[in-house]
């Protein structure tokens, strides 16, 4: 049965859409209104077609599939943008990212569904495909681990950082650039991209612990930030989940260094778990060029010259390594995620102007 995703932050449009698609037969219309939440659940389960809005806040049709497409999943699944604005510039912009058609909504919905239903015929053989692909071997999804939960827990990662939750996506496609030149397999590429996210969940539970001990939830000392490593472990851990067991693992070893000096266990090279290893420089390249008061040619040199400082030192050098071959796909990462994240505010200054 052929399966769509609608994505629009307005309830009374997904409600209007699913409506009518459903007159025309098809039931299996799913609706989301947070694209973040659209996003791990695409990751989990993909549907045949994807129709996304474009003007959303917190993160835009083009932002998602910016993230969809540097995790490999875009253009396989079709997908649509729709969008109220003018479109000239906004068209092209859509198909380097991925997608197979834009359309106004103010369109017809009869003519909106016969389109989108014919990208679903060509989604509904890559499903097939790919369910083939499983029967011969290829890993299943992680049932434990749902969209939402995921979704959930990357929500309080985010709080002690960005509020948008861009932070933690970069993260996770950056993660996974490292990850595919150190020749990561595709299903292991899938469970570092989720499981990434929630590397710095612990944090969550620093001020508590910094209360605790007699200070204030403000001023929280070096070991307490340090216990995020911790507490974050012990919060994803025993899940019986794939995801949850790895995003265990990085919360706990990302602080730790080639050389034994870091924590909080003081392991040494290969004794740190991959995953570990890689959010680590993912991690660093996030820290140094997430500033907004530098060319970004200047963060981005920057970063290079610290992680390739620590090769052998805080970092594996073959990861280090992996960076440098894939240091320009995460620079386009941060671009085309940053820019099609502040495209709302730009097309709305546009609009006032005009």
């Amino acid at each position: 049965m052929t399966s769509i995703l609608i994505v629009d932050d307005s309830r009374p449009m997904l409600a209007r859409m699913q409506r009518a698609f459903g007159a025309a037969g098809l039931d299996n219309v799913m609706t989301e209104s947070d694209p973040l939440i659209a996003v791990s659940s695409i990751r989990s389960k993909r549907p045949d077609v994807l129709v996304v809005d474009y003007n959303m806040p917190q993160l835009n049709g083009l932002a998602m599939l910016e993230l969809l497409k540097h995790e490999g999943i875009v253009p396989q699944l079709p997908a649509v943008l729709l969008s109220g604005l003018d479109l000239s510039e906004l068209r092209l912009q859509a198909f380097e990212a991925g997608a197979v058609d834009v359309i106004e909504k103010s369109v017809a919905e009869q003519e909106l569904v016969r389109r989108v239903c014919n990208f679903a015929a060509i989604g509904r053989r890559t499903v097939d495909d790919a369910e083939r692909l499983s029967d011969k071997g290829m890993p299943a999804g992680d049932p434990l681990a749902t969209p939402s939960l995921l979704r959930t827990f990357e929500r309080l990662s985010a709080l002690n950082d960005e509020p948008s939750g861009l932070h933690v996506h970069r993260i996770a496609a950056y993660a996974a650039a490292v990850g595919s030149c150190v020749g990561l397999g595709v299903s292991d590429l899938d469970v570092l991209r989720a499981a990434a996210p929630l590397h710095d969940i612990g944090k969550i539970g620093v001020a508590d612990l910094a209360r605790r001990n007699g200070r204030a939830a403000t001023e929280p000392s070096l070991q307490d930030l340090q216990a995020h490593t911790t507490i974050g472990y012990h919060l994803l851990k025993g899940h019986g989940s794939p995801v949850l067991d790895a995003a265990a693992r990085i919360a706990l070893t990302h602080h730790e260094s080639w050389d034994g000096s870091g924590f909080p266990l003081g392991l040494r090279g290969p004794d740190i778990p991959l995953f570990g290893r890689i959010v680590a420089v993912a991690d660093a390249f996030e820290l140094a060029t997430a500033t907004l008061n530098r060319p970004l040619h200047w963060l981005v040199k920057q970063a290079r010259d610290v992680i390739d400082a620590q090769s052998g030192v805080s970092f594996d050098p073959d990861i280090v390594c992996a960076f440098e071959s894939s240091v320009e796909a995460m620079v386009d990462i941060k671009l085309r995620i940053d820019a099609a994240a502040i495209a709302p505010e730009r097309a709305m200054q546009a609009a006032l102007v005009r």
